[in-house]
């Protein structure tokens, strides 16, 4: 390869599968980072990032709250669903005075999503289900939502849609409704045109997760060890862990379990605090 050809990816490549759009604000370039660390299971270095993002004051609210919903995640990934209420009901708040534009939208809907996400871990599903039809309000008042790979602000647009269609596909499985598996096929559609990998791979986890709950565990176990694989390769260590969570959960194989265990005592290493699971081995942690 000639000198000045190869190509570095960044962080909003690493994050989101797409260059920084020109209308990111103060700080959205830390952010990106953060979130692109968090899902490589660097949770401490992730949250150091965030910390400093919050505390500064040159950091657009914007941002503040998008890296409030972020730390609240991480918190969620560890099984902590009450306590990531915190930073995302502080997501919510910070933004209350704000002008409404793409990226105040964008970091309301975040924040409301992760509520969401956060009551269904706590097994409230009505207001789980009243969050996300908020978030669905906000996101047909923009007119947003549903933007694929042509659109230069999918961060702040067709992935809101994808995250919002996860955790509605969640909550089915959760609450026993039968429309799991077309949320779960709509979910997989909005993702075909996803410039993030990383989104596309945790879109055909849930979608395996459906698959294992409509009775055909055989097949959403191949499923999942095929997603553990592309998330070893890539890195992707906490979606790792869930795919291989599901799949020993599938196949009751202690060979799957060891690597379960090897790879959350990694994550906690890293600064992910896990509480024991409880319940299904869908990915609602990572919402």
């Amino acid at each position: 390869m000639r000198k000045g050809v190869l190509r570095v990816s960044g962080p909003w490549e690493d994050a989101f599968g797409v260059a920084a759009p020109p209308s990111a604000p103060t700080g959205a370039r830390r952010w990106a980072q953060a979130v692109d660390l968090g899902a490589r299971g660097r949770a401490a270095a992730a949250r150091t990032i965030i910390d400093e993002l919050v505390n500064d004051r040159r950091t657009a609210v914007s941002v503040v709250s998008l890296a409030l919903a972020t730390r609240a995640s991480l918190t969620r990934q560890a099984g902590r669903h009450a306590s990531a209420r915190v930073d995302d009901g502080a997501a919510l708040s910070v933004l209350a005075r704000c002008a409404h534009d793409e990226w105040t939208t964008a970091a309301r809907v975040d924040a409301l999503i992760g509520l969401a996400a956060d009551a269904l871990g706590i097994g409230d599903f009505g207001g789980s289900r009243r969050l996300l039809d908020r978030a669905e309000a906000e996101l047909r008042r923009r007119g947003t939502g549903r933007g694929g790979a042509d659109r230069p602000q999918w961060v702040v647009d067709g992935r809101l849609g994808l995250r919002e269609a996860w955790v509605r596909t969640e909550l089915a499985l959760y609450s026993g409704d039968a429309t799991a598996g077309g949320l779960a096929a709509e979910a997989a559609e909005r993702a075909e045109s996803a410039p993030s990998s990383r989104h596309r791979t945790k879109t055909s986890l849930i979608v395996a997760a459906a698959t294992a709950a409509s009775g055909d565990g055989e097949v959403a176990a191949v499923e999942a060890a095929r997603i553990a694989g592309t998330c070893e390769a890539a890195g992707l260590l906490p979606l790792e862990w869930a795919a291989r969570t599901m799949l020993a959960g599938l196949r009751d194989d202690p060979e799957e379990s060891g690597k379960v265990a090897d790879l959350q005592a990694k994550l906690a290493s890293r600064g992910m605090a896990f509480v024991p699971l409880t319940g299904s081995t869908t990915s609602d942690r990572y919402a």
